[in-house]
Formats: structure tokens, sequence, C-alpha cells
């Protein structure tokens, strides 16, 4: 450590009472940087795999519910080697496996994984807003409110865990009304014998109304479906492992992950809920397909809940801010990421300032090129600019989507759009560096090259959760693959008339170019992502390499 990082130290005060999280706030935080988001996102889609199959969209809930509290049991073990740091993710990977795989994990959450999420969530919690409103925008618009976002939860969350604990609690205390009533709302209805206009209340089988002729890998038969649920239901999840990376700011850090898997069993509970609740009660799984208030002159309460919704996503934010600031103050303090040495005089004691100006380095670059991307090189694949949205007088606006100025300089349908496919790719990537942790983890049971604290659930709970998440994380590559040759083959159907979900539609070749291209992009941007990490890290390892041999 230089001089001025020794004299940046010393200038604190001593005695300084640093006020730590407490083993109730844990679970909250768990609770509230996984709940909120995933579940309102992905219901739909999870229940377009399994054709409306309330059976099988339960079983993959209850096979993914099992894999993540079975994760959430192994870490118990795995963070037991590395209890003094924030560096969560690549500190357990660090410590259990290669230093190639090492760099990667680093070089994917640094540069990565933490700038998306800043990139995506914002945007979330705004087409949120609009669905709430029937508000339509242009891209810029939305790309200048995501910043102030982001700056808000910096300068809160990002230097005080105690404002990021108070915000907290006050997000998660509000968006458990909309969960409340998105878990009830389905039951209620189904009690009152009231069905909403057009529902097509999911059946115990597979039902015809759900098949569709232009289907994805996954979505060619039920059971294949199941498993390419999986990392839809894991992104529900994504951000409980936060918790389990603030252990040095435990007031118990022995019982995180304790805290961590009774805050997974209650997200669990809530999500099986609230997707039993919309299976029954909305036309299409989501919010917006609870028909009966619009019929009878009640958005209002749509509106409402979307606003909560919103509101509830804004609380993934504030933990990842939390998380991300002293992710980084740790790799700077120990000069493991390039240009440390130029923050390292940044270093605070009981602040992550060092962390805090690294971050905002990095997440505007990451946040305005994907902008870019999304609004001017990408096409609209996930049906944004066919979505049926409802002014406040609960009038149907026009299939616009959510773009007012969709124009040649920007195009904000086609912008959320790409926020799908990296926070699908980015979510699913992160949990494969916790499994390969898990995995390494595992292998010390007989290596015994690192010292940890047993626990005797683990070795079942490892097998269990990297079993399942290999399986459903393999499929998906795998898919990605194999629905480029599907959409491919869709190019004979051009100008012919095929029957979707509702209506038929005249398929054109405008409409195939967008599938071809979102099914590319979609193995593109995951090849991008892997490359990133791969030559980054090979050269740091050649280049030490060569440093050994020179001396």
């Amino acid at each position: 450590m230089n001089k001025k990082v020794q004299t940046s130290f010393s200038n604190e005060k001593p005695n300084i009472k640093v006020k730590k999280i407490s083993f109730f706030s844990a679970i909250m935080l768990v609770i509230g940087s996984s709940i909120g988001a995933g579940i309102f996102l992905k219901n739909g889609e999870i229940l377009r795999n399994v054709q409306g199959s309330i059976v099988l969209s339960l079983i993959s809930w209850i096979v993914s519910i099992i894999a993540v509290i079975a994760m959430g049991i192994s870490l118990a073990e795995v963070t037991s080697a590395n209890k003094n740091n924030n560096q969560g993710i690549i500190g357990w990977v660090k410590c259990f496996n290669t230093p190639f795989i090492h760099k990667m994990t680093k070089y994917f959450m640094a540069f990565i994984y933490l700038p998306l999420d800043f990139f995506c969530m914002p945007y979330y919690a705004i087409m949120t807003i609009q669905d709430a409103f029937g508000w339509q925008t242009n891209c810029w618009v939305a790309a200048g409110i995501s910043l102030i976002i982001a700056l808000w939860f910096f300068l809160t969350s990002g230097i005080s865990s105690w404002w990021g604990n108070i915000q907290n609690w006050i997000i998660t205390s509000v968006k458990f009304l909309p969960l409340i009533f998105a878990g009830l709302i389905g039951f209620v209805m189904l009690m009152c014998n009231q069905k909403p206009t057009a529902s097509v209340i999911p059946s115990i089988l597979p039902d015809e109304k759900w098949k569709i002729d232009h289907a994805l890998f996954c979505q060619i038969f039920p059971g294949l479906g199941i498993i390419g649920s999986i990392p839809s239901i894991i992104f529900s999840f994504d951000g409980f492992y936060t918790s389990a990376s603030l252990r040095s700011e435990m007031e118990k850090p022995e019982k995180i992950v304790s805290a961590t898997t009774i805050g997974l069993v209650i997200v669990s509970v809530i999500d099986m809920l609230i997707s039993l609740s919309l299976l029954f009660g909305s036309t299409n799984g989501k919010i917006n397909g609870i028909n009966w208030f619009n019929d009878n002159n009640a958005h209002w309460v749509i509106t409402i809940i979307d606003l909560l919704i919103a509101f509830g996503i804004l609380g993934i934010t504030n933990g990842l801010t939390m998380y991300n600031t002293r992710f980084y103050d740790d790799l700077i303090k120990n000069n493991e990421i390039i240009f440390a040495d130029k923050f390292q005089p940044k270093l605070r004691t009981n602040k992550p300032l060092a962390g805090l100006l690294y971050s905002a380095c990095i997440c505007p670059i990451v946040f305005i090129f994907f902008t870019l991307v999304g609004s001017l090189g990408y096409m609209d694949t996930s049906g944004y600019s066919l979505l049926k949205m409802y002014d406040i007088n609960n009038i149907p606006l026009l299939n616009e989507g959510y773009d007012s100025h969709a124009t040649a300089i920007g195009n904000l349908n086609n912008l959320y759009s790409m926020c799908d496919l990296v926070a699908n790719w980015s979510s699913m990537l992160i949990f494969v560096c916790i499994t390969i942790s898990i995995i390494g983890c595992l292998i010390n049971r007989k290596t015994n090259r690192v010292k940890i604290e047993k626990n005797k659930w683990f070795v079942a709970c490892a097998w269990i959760s990297s079993l399942i998440m290999g399986i459903g994380i393999l499929f998906i590559v795998i898919s990605s693959i194999v629905n480029i040759g599907i959409v491919a083959n869709w190019y004979k159907d051009i100008n012919t008339t095929i029957f979707d979900t509702s209506e038929p539609i005249n398929y054109t070749k405008e409409q195939w170019l967008k599938d071809l291209v979102g099914a590319i992009m979609t193995l593109i941007i995951l090849i991008i992502i892997v490359l990133s990490c791969v030559i980054p890290s090979w050269i740091e390892t050649r280049k030490n390499k060569l440093r050994k041999i020179t001396k």
C-alpha cells in the first residue's frame, strides 16, 4: 500500500461507531433484493413455455426453487472461507477455483454484470410506469430518467449502508402491496366465479389454445418448457446473494447464511402464490392481463399496482448499489482491478468512496453503449411495439407500444427488447459463477486445500443446485443455437397467414427479418459477453507468466 493510502487511513477517527446490519435486516435485504421484478416480468413467459398448463408451471417453479434454496444453503460452507471482504462471488471463486476462472469471473462481475444491472433495472421501472399511465415517450427521455435514478442510489445506498438499509425497509414494505394484490386476485376471482373477459384460464394439461405455429425450441412441446423456464424463474431470485457478500457488515456474520435461507424460503412462497394467482386470474399470466378491471372502468386499480411494482423494482437497484460500491472498493484495496492505484488514495475505512468513484466511471460507459446499441442498432423482438396500452381514461391506445416518437434516431421499443436480452444472459451467467464456486468447494471436500467450516447439508445441496442449474443453463445455450435454424426455416412462411395465440397474422418478410435478427443477436450477445471475459483473462495470465520468466 502506498504512502497516500496510509495517510488516508491515518486520518480516520479510530473510535467511530459503525452501524451494522442486523439479522432481521439481512433477511429483509434478501427479500428486497430478489423480489418485486422477476415474478411480474417473467411469469407470462413461463406460462407460454408450458402451453398454459398449471401443473407443468408449478413443476418448473418447484424444481427451480429447490435449486435456489439448495444454492443458498451451499453458500454456508463457501462463504466460511472468505469472511473478511465484500467481494462476494469473485472472492468465493478465487478461494476454490483456478486463477484463470477467477479472472474471468472478476471481469464479468466488474465490467458486465453490475453495470448491466444499472442499465436494465431503471428501464424496467420506467416501462412499468408507462404501463400504469399509458404514457408514451422516446428513448432519450427514458435514458435521462434512468440516469437520475441510478445517481440517486449511488449517492445514498452507494455511500452508506445505513441509508441503503433504510431505503430497503421503505421499498420492501411498499412493494408488498402489489405482491399481496397479485397473490390474492386470482383466487378471489375463482371464488366469485368471475373470469376476466377473453380469459384463457390455464388448464391442468397443456392447452391447445396456447400452442403457436411459430414456436421456438423450448415451446415445441410442454416438457421442454419445464427446462426452458428454469432460467426465467431463476431470474426472479437474482440478487439474493448480495446479503452473503455483505458478511463483514453484519452484526452476527455467522448467521448470514441462515438469513439468506430464510429470505429465500419467504420469497419462494410469495412467488409461488403470485404465479398461481396470476395463472388463474389473468389472460396471459401478467398483471396487465387482468381484463376485469378494464372492462369495469376500474383501470385505476391496475395503474396503482403498476406504480407500486415500479417502486419495488427500484429495491433491486438499491440492494445492488450497496453491493456494487463495496465490491469495487475491495478490488481496489487489494489491487485486483485495472487502474486500482489511481483510486487507492480515496480508500476510507467506513465508506466505500473509492468503490463509488470507480463504479461511477464504469457504469455510465456500459449504460451509454447499450442504450445506443438498443435504440439505434437493434430490432424489437419481444413484441413491445405491439402492446395494447391504456390512457388514464381507460381508452386503448394504438399499437405503438411504449415509443411515441420512433424514428431513425432512436426507438424505445427496441431498447426495451435489448434490456430483456442482456438481462437474461447476465442473470444466467451470474448463477453460472455461483455454481462454479460451489463445485470448487465440493472438490475442496476431497483436497482440503482451503480451510472451511463444514456444513452437514453442503454436499447434498451442492449436487442438487449444480445439477439443476447446469441442465437449465446448458438447455438455454443449446436453444439459442437451435433457434437460429428454426427461425431461418420460417422463411417459407413469408406472405402466408399463420395463427398466433389469438388471431390470424400475415407473416411478412420484415417480421421474419426481425425474428432472425433476434435469434442471431441472442447468440452474438452471449459470445461477446464470454469473449469480453476470456480475452482479458488470457492476456492478464500471459503477462503474469512473462513477468515470472523475466524475473
